[in-house]
């Protein structure tokens, strides 16, 4: 690393490390326009891609300006299907405050303008004018009855035409009784009359009533047009706006007496929620910070149907359910539109329909609301780039077993968990350090104490030429390195402080490795660290609880005898092997074959067990170890016990690296310290994981001083001439006389 005191002096690091591929594939994803283009980011949690993600997003959002704020209105036309209408960014609440207004107004200068001397004047005058009309034809009738000897009286049933008698009451002169044929005649000739008076009558009333509505019709459009038309002027721009005033003026037009009628009237003839057809929904508003033009950012943690793809608000009348266009909700896609949704795939998988709703919304590039109900609001248009998060596994699932995926979500952003180790990124590690104790104001590291954290991050990566770029766990040492030197009331974080923290991290975890410790100690567990044992060795395993991980020593022992079963794995037998174990024991008969048995079938009986196992094996770094004590058995020639052997093989006896070297290391150098160590001890490990040794600073003082050994080895005959202190052409040779016993005696001579 640059040289440097403490991390106060040197330029805090503001971006991410390590993750040069996954930058350029994240550019190139967010700069390609195209629907399809969808990405997913993969890689171990503590990466940092979600923080990178979200940095990446709110800086091309800031360049992208082309989302709007999104309204549903009421359909004039057809009221089950709502409409939406897209806004520029800020116009919505402007419209939307618009239209209550002019409703507002509408209702104040209607009741006035109906409650106007003039409005009164003409309307009583065109009453007027139907009643002197009305009048007039009654009169006519009336005295052409007379002349006819007649009089008009009404009655529940009409006009009715008595002769006239003026000594007599009127119903004496009904029931008078004349019988001349010119009675009859002129009585119908009155009646007919009559009946034509009666229609005249009911057009003079229909005229006066079309006359009255035209009248309103005049007057509302004269208070309303202004309104609308200067709406309409504002919003020129927006054919679906204008469409949608034009049909609001119309309908207001058709309804116009209930904006001048009594409030009370109201309520008690017509259903209150007339005028939500009034009503602006703001589905989408974008404009809360107008001044703010960025494209939105949206990441949905619980990404059900309804919180990525709305829903309707519902109230309840006797049982049912009932709602409207003005109580529409959007998703998170809603919002998301014009910019970026970021979801999290572990949690989208969850809900299956959101999932599949999530592709048909690409594939179409629209979407609506799901009401469940008669309503169907108008889809809305989206332009819009999805951005998975989740792992590897995930992608791999997805993309072998959904054939749509592949088709939406091209760009494949890969975060990697580790990085080389070299100047640069040592000095970003430095500066990482730098910029979380300005950012969380935590005491500064000094030089010492940022070299333990890399030498830390170097561990996580079990590799000397590599860091880790899970950053999470990096965090947690920084973070526990500050309280560490605060309690020593210190003013920076020394290297003492970081190796506390370390220390106290594993005390947190280590329970269980205590536990087996302690079974070591009082001789539960059966290991020996001293002394030879035929077929018998020390092998290595890593336990893991959670994320703490520890290498423990495991006795494995073998024992052969004339017969035909071949090699027979025990832990397979009682179904505690898994299948990579299974595959191990299988490669040590074909190196057993090609090696000892090409003069001769290979005939014998070879039990391998690991002891004191209760738990299960699997994984194949034990095949060495086994071959190891399998060879002894046969050779009867005594293996170490100080010595661990870790490593897996191949058919050809060649040597292959493991995992968790570091820990299996340590595992047996505790084991071997438990039991007192005696200069002699050691592990034998595959010479290609040299370069994985990152061992605490007790083993690596213990190699130092010559009181524990690391042997390298990559053949097998290596590690049994020092498993042994034998040449390998001697043991060969003891295993095959034994193999060709073991032969003669299964011959049918000697049966």
């Amino acid at each position: 690393m640059l040289k440097f005191n403490n991390t106060s002096e040197i330029e805090p690091l503001e971006g991410i490390l390590g993750q040069e591929r996954a930058i350029e594939a994240m550019e190139i994803g967010l700069k390609i326009d195209n629907p399809a283009y969808n990405m997913y980011l993969a890689g171990d949690s503590g990466t940092g891609k979600t923080t990178y993600a979200m940095n990446a997003l709110n800086k091309y959002a800031a360049k992208k300006g082309n989302h709007k704020d999104w309204c549903y209105v009421y359909n004039f036309e057809n009221n089950r299907e709502p409409l939406i209408i897209g806004l520029e960014k800020g116009l919505g609440k402007i419209f939307k405050k618009d239209i209550e207004k002019l409703i507002e107004t509408l209702l104040d200068e209607l009741r006035d303008a109906f409650e106007s001397e003039d409005f009164e004047i003409g309307k009583n005058q065109l009453i007027e004018e139907y009643e002197i009309e009305k009048d007039a034809l009654l009169k006519k009738i009336k005295k052409y009855a007379e002349e006819k000897g007649f009089k008009l009286k009404n009655s529940k049933v009409g006009m009715v035409f008595i002769p006239i008698d003026d000594n007599k009451e009127d119903e004496e002169a009904e029931d008078d009784d004349y019988t001349d044929e010119e009675f009859y005649k002129v009585k119908r000739e009155l009646e007919n009359a009559a009946i034509q008076v009666v229609y005249k009558i009911r057009d003079l009333e229909d005229a006066a009533k079309e006359a009255l509505l035209e009248l309103e019709e005049e007057i509302a459009k004269f208070v309303i047009d202004p309104h609308i038309e200067g709406l309409i002027e504002k919003y020129n721009s927006y054919e679906k706006v204008k469409a949608y005033l034009n049909n609001m003026r119309d309908d207001i037009l058709e309804y116009v007496y209930l904006f001048y009628m009594d409030e009370e009237e109201l309520k008690d003839k017509y259903d209150k929620e007339h005028f939500l057809k009034y009503k602006v929904n703001l589905f989408v508003d974008n404009g809360i910070d107008r001044e703010n033009s960025k494209a939105p950012v949206i990441v949905e943690i619980n990404p059900s149907p309804s919180n990525l793809f709305g829903k309707a608000e519902y109230d309840y009348y006797n049982g049912n359910a009932k709602t409207d266009f003005t109580k529409l909700i959007p998703g998170a896609v809603h919002k998301a539109n014009g910019g970026y949704l970021v979801l999290y795939v572990d949690q989208l998988l969850r809900y299956p329909l959101s999932w599949d709703m999530l592709k048909r919304a690409i594939q179409s590039r629209q979407i609506g609301v799901d009401t469940q109900t008669s309503i169907k609001p108008e889809n809305m248009p989206i332009d819009i780039k999805v951005i998975l998060i989740g792992t590897n596994y995930m992608y791999n699932v997805l993309y072998n077993y959904d054939s749509d995926f592949s088709k939406y979500f091209k760009i494949f952003v890969d975060f990697d968990n580790e990085m080389d180790k070299n100047e640069n990124n040592e000095d970003g590690i430095a500066r990482f350090i730098a910029y979380q104790c300005n950012k969380n104001n935590l005491k500064h590291f000094t030089y010492d104490a940022v070299e333990e954290v890399i030498k830390f991050s170097t561990r996580i990566c079990g590799d000397k030429y590599k860091l880790s770029t899970q950053f999470n766990k990096i965090m947690e040492i920084i973070v526990e390195g500050d309280v560490c030197a605060q309690i020593r009331d210190a003013e920076y974080v020394d290297k003492f402080d970081v190796q506390k923290a370390i220390l106290e991290r594993k005390k947190r975890l280590n329970r269980i490795e205590n536990k087996m410790d302690e079974s070591l100690e009082n001789g539960f567990t059966l290991i020996e660290t001293k002394g030879s044992r035929v077929g018998v060795i020390n092998g290595l395993s890593v336990l893991s609880t959670g994320e703490y991980s520890f290498g423990r020593p495991s006795r494995i022992t073998v024992t052969t005898s004339p017969g035909n079963k071949g090699i027979v794995n025990i832990e397979r037998e009682v179904n505690m092997s898994g299948p990579i174990h299974n595959k191990g024991v299988l490669i040590l008969g074909g190196y057993l074959a090609e090696n000892f048995a090409q003069e001769f079938p290979l005939s014998l009986n070879a039990n391998i067990c690991f002891e004191q196992n209760y738990g299960g094996v699997d994984g194949d770094s034990a095949t060495g170890a086994e071959l190891y004590a399998l060879l002894s058995s046969l050779s009867k020639i005594p293996l170490k016990q100080s010595i661990a052997a870790t490593g897996s093989m191949n058919q050809k006896g060649e040597i292959q690296v493991v995992g968790g070297i570091s820990e299996k290391i340590e595992g047996f150098y505790s084991a071997c310290k438990k039991q007192g160590l005696n200069d002699n001890q050691g592990v034998i490990i595959p010479k290609n994981n040299s370069r994985n040794l990152i061992l605490s600073d007790e083993v690596t003082n213990a190699i130092e001083e010559g009181k524990f050994t690391i042997y390298t080895v990559e053949r097998v005959e290596e590690a049994i001439e020092i498993l042994m202190d034998v040449k390998f052409d001697e043991v060969k040779r003891l295993v095959i006389e034994r193999l060709r016993e073991f032969n003669e005696l299964q011959s049918p001579s000697k049966k």
